[in-house]
Order: C-alpha cells, then structure tokens, then sequence
C-alpha cells in the first residue's frame, strides 16, 4: 500500500477535460459509420470467399483491415473517455516515505487516500483500458468471427452456438477486467483534516485516528477452510473508550491457515501506512496553528508604546524640564 494526495483540477485542465469529452462525443458519433466499414468489409470477405483460388490474398488483407479499424477506433474512443474523466477527477500524487506535505498542500488537495503501489495501480489502469476497448469492439467481434463460420459447411451449424460463446465470453471477460482494475486502482481509506471515508468513499463521517492503538487485525473463518484477516478502525470518541469498530474492506486479506503469519504481518502494514497518513494530516494542521501564533499574538497584544507625558493630566511639563541657567 502507499499514500498518494488527489489534487484539484486546475482551470487549464478543465478545459481540457471539456475539450476531451468533446472529442469523445464526436469519435462516438462515428460509431455507425465505422460499424458500416466493418459490414462492408465482411461483404467483401463474401466476395473473395466466393473465389477462394483467385482471392486468397484479398481475404487476409480484408480481415486484416477490420482487425486493425476495430482495435484502432476502440483504443482511441477509450483514451479520451479516460481522458476526460481524468480531468475533471483530478490526479494523484505518490507520496513516498519521506515525504513532507504542508497545510497548503492539504487544503488545496482533495484528499489524502490509501491505494495499491504504484506499479500494481498502472497494470490496473491497463486492465480498465481493455474492458473500456473491449466494450467498445463487442459489436465488430460479434459480427466477424461467427460471421467467419458460414464459409464452410462444416462449421455453419456452429453460427448459433458460437454466438452465445462468443457473447458469454465477452461478458465475463469484461467482469474480470473490470474487478481487477477496480482491485488494483480503488482507494482503501480516505482522509481529509476534518474525518475519514472507509466504506464509502465520499462520506468522511468517521474521526481521524488519535493514535496506532486505534487500529487493530481480526481473524475470523471464511469459505473453503480459509481464514480472513480483518483491519479494524475503533474511532476515538470524547472519553476513554474508543468509538464502535469498523471493518477497512480493501485492507483485510484471506488466506490459508499456513499464511496466517505473512497476512498479519501485511495487514499490519498496511494499517501502518494508514497511520501514517493520518500523522501528515495532522502535522500540516499543527504547522499552521504555529505559524498563525504570532499573527493572533500580536493582534490580541498590540505593540508596546511609551506614554505620552501628557496622558497624564496633572503632570506638569515645567517640573520636568531642565531649567536653563
């Protein structure tokens, strides 16, 4: 797990957003046109099927063709779906274990949040793109490899049951991409200077944790024979008892009963990154309560100034003067 800051759109790249979403609309506009290309292209693959000796080259090159226009406009149409929600989301900034934020920071971020490394949130991203292209293609591969099979009179009865396979496929592929993306790429915990979202990602409602004592593992039984190791958050509450337990879904881990140590250990780490986040957030907040100190100081205890001799309505100047000789 690492620590990563979410900052806010600047005005620049809103714009930009605005310009990708755009261009997302219009590439999505020619959606049919590329959809009559495809068609087209296996009318031409008809033609040459037809006249298989003299044709065989025309074959290729028109499946080759569709190949590359699907693949093509799915990767295009999907980069600037992303694109443009990037923008308007803002983006993450990897915060290592050295690393330093200031109040400033804080305040103009929308938060700090708890996530995968970054390697493992990249190969995420990746799988995010292929369930975006494979959305996209669903139509142009449900049309060209069944399509295929009508060739040979062997294989026609298979159009029907290919299909459905085909179909299946496409879904459950796009399932696993999708959970594996969001597994990789989802935040675990979020914090701001005010509270913390655990379960739900847009509600701080939870306190930020008054020390590593609030957090704690628990081991309860799964499916199969396996054991789940659960992170725990107790919110600190104004007295000494902590507040009710809540369970941090994307920090626990199930494992078998042999790598129970190994997940207790990762866990614990895990919490310790958590805690550390929460550390940064409140050493920013005390960093500017020291540096507004004097600035209240001296408002609440304006400058001294030497009294006026003549605040003083009984003081008579001529007593205190010099007498000239």
């Amino acid at each position: 797990m690492a620590i990563y800051i979410r900052s806010r759109p600047t005005t620049g790249i809103r714009v930009f957003g605005y310009l990708s979403a755009l261009a997302t609309v219009g590439v999505a506009i020619v959606y049919p046109a590329v959809l009559f290309l495809a068609a087209w292209g296996l009318g031409s693959m008809d033609e040459a099927m037809a006249y298989q000796e003299e044709e065989k080259g025309q074959v290729a090159n028109t499946a080759a063709h569709i190949v590359a226009i699907t693949t093509i406009y799915s990767a295009v149409l999907t980069a600037l779906c992303f694109g443009a929600v990037f923008c308007f989301r803002g983006t993450d900034r990897w915060l290592p274990k050295d690393a330093t934020v200031t109040h400033r920071d804080i305040a103009s971020a929308r938060f700090l949040h708890i996530a995968r490394d970054p390697n493992s949130r990249a190969v995420g991203m990746l799988w995010a793109m292929l369930a975006g292209m494979l959305v996209t293609a669903f139509p142009f591969t449900m049309m060209s490899i069944p399509h295929s099979l009508i060739y040979s009179d062997s294989t026609q009865d298979l159009v029907v049951g290919a299909t459905w396979i085909l179909g299946l496929a496409h879904i459950g592929l796009f399932v696993a991409l999708k959970r594996a993306a969001v597994r990789r790429r989802a935040s675990a915990v979020r914090l701001r200077t005010y509270g913390m979202a655990v379960a739900d990602p847009k509600s701080f409602s939870l306190p930020l944790p008054a020390g590593r004592n609030n957090f704690s593992i628990q081991e309860v039984p799964a499916r199969l024979g396996r054991v789940k190791v659960q992170a725990i958050y107790a919110p600190p509450t104004g007295g000494a008892e902590p507040g009710r337990p809540v369970v941090i879904p994307r920090l626990s881990l199930t494992v078998r009963p042999s790598r129970l140590d190994d997940a207790r250990s990762r866990v614990e780490a895990r919490l310790d990154e958590v805690w550390r986040a929460a550390q940064l957030i409140r050493a920013s907040v005390e960093q500017e309560e020291t540096a507004d100190a004097p600035t209240s100081e001296a408002e609440t205890n304006p400058a001294h100034q030497p009294p006026h001799q003549d605040a003083d309505p009984g003081h008579d100047p001529s007593q205190t003067e010099p007498l000239l000789p």
